[in-house]
């Protein structure tokens, strides 16, 4: 059972809004390689922390959480972010598993114990983003592959809790890793 939605204050909408924007700039000055990407990075992220929040979607707070830390980390490590590392396949098998297997425990966990809304969901793409984003950081250019799904399911979520500008963020998201798969696959 979904807890019903409150009102969406305009107010809620406006820092919606916002932390998309600094986010999309974020991931703009990032693919151009500037290490100014991470001032916005952790703002949009920071505001999203809140957003989450109030919203229901407990896992995606503690998601933007691990974003505001990453965005240090990026910071700090700037020059080391961009070596493409293709991983061997049996770290993705391995990782997958592990990563399943954290769903489903925090998924139950998070059903039992918390009013989460869709906790499957919520727990899905936080726990594979956070393997996707360990990818991405250490170049493997198969991310794309991880973030194409995750934006799938993250434009479903967040349209379902009403924030539609994080459902079109995700949306832009999506396509772009579209563009990165085929950056790194076809071209």
């Amino acid at each position: 059972m979904t807890p019903e939605l409150q009102p969406y204050p305009k107010s809620q909408q406006r820092i919606e809004f916002l932390a998309v924007v600094l986010n999309l700039l974020y991931t703009s000055l990032y693919l151009l390689e500037y290490r100014e990407a991470f001032i916005p990075a952790f703002i949009g992220s920071s505001l999203f922390v809140w957003i989450c929040f109030k919203r229901n979607i407990l896992a995606e707070s503690l998601l933007q959480i691990f974003y505001v830390f990453m965005a240090g980390y990026g910071w700090m490590h700037f020059a080391d972010n961009f070596v493409d590392t293709k991983l061997p396949i049996f770290y993705h098998i391995i990782f997958l598993v592990l990563a399943t297997g954290s769903w489903m425990i925090s998924a139950n966990l998070m059903q039992k114990r918390t009013s989460s809304a869709y906790p499957f969901v919520d727990t899905f793409t936080t726990i594979f983003s956070i393997l996707a984003t360990w990818y991405m950081v250490n170049g493997d250019p198969f991310n794309w592959w991880y973030w194409v799904v995750i934006n799938a399911v993250a434009i479903w979520l967040y349209y379902k809790r009403k924030l539609y500008f994080g459902a079109a963020m995700f949306a832009i998201y999506f396509i772009m890793a579209i563009i990165g798969i085929f950056k790194e696959f076809i071209l």
